[in-house]
């Protein structure tokens, strides 16, 4: 292996295991589980939620579902609990599409082996985040926010329009006498401006 080549492989390494390290934090995990809780209340499974690593209590793909089903309807997506490989990534897969189809961000959400082969489970979180923010921007007040809120952009005020006065063509001058003052039509030969020589500026 080059120079080169093990360099990009240590940085990859490195972001791997930054990432890792910001999903392993317990209080993070307390919080995402509490909030899916929150959420589904009574169909929350509990026993699953608290003893088993979020990312485990993910993987299946059901727990997304049902909370799609939970806000938008019960009907919104169809899937079913299955031990088979395929069928778990399958639930997976329809909860990123409906969430594209919302207009979350697809630098929010992760790939399905990022959840079912725990290849980056903080980027899950992310996504989840981001389902949070979703549910608050559809339902105002109703379901509990998770994660930090994205500030909005503000528009500049305004600016009123320029008097008529002060327009050029309609009867105003060239620019503004209030905003830049006005020379009353100012020039060299009335100011008494000669180039090269020193002009007196004290009224005499």
């Amino acid at each position: 292996m080059s120079g080169e080549q093990q360099a990009a492989t240590n940085i990859d390494q490195d972001l791997q295991q930054s990432r890792y390290g910001k999903y392993s934090n317990p209080q993070l995990q307390k919080d995402v589980k509490g909030w899916i809780t929150a959420i589904l209340g009574d169909e929350a499974d509990r026993a699953v939620l608290e003893q088993e690593e979020l990312i485990e209590s993910l993987k299946d793909g059901r727990v997304l579902c049902a909370l799609v089903n939970r806000t938008f309807g019960d009907s919104t997506l169809k899937y079913k609990p299955s031990r088979m490989a395929f069928i778990q990534m399958e639930n997976i897969e329809k909860f990123l599409n409906f969430c594209k189809l919302q207009g979350v961000a697809q630098d929010e959400l992760f790939q399905t082996v990022d959840l079912y082969e725990a290849k980056d489970p903080y980027q899950v979180v992310i996504a989840l985040q981001s389902f949070s923010r979703l549910l608050s921007e559809k339902f105002p007040g109703k379901y509990p926010q998770m994660g930090p809120s994205i500030s909005k952009r503000h528009e500049r005020p305004k600016v009123p329009a320029k008097p008529k006065h002060l327009v050029m063509g309609q009867g105003g001058v060239p620019w503004s006498s209030i905003e830049y003052g006005y020379m009353n039509g100012s020039n060299q030969k009335t100011e008494g401006v000669v180039f090269g020589a020193r002009r007196d500026i004290v009224n005499k």
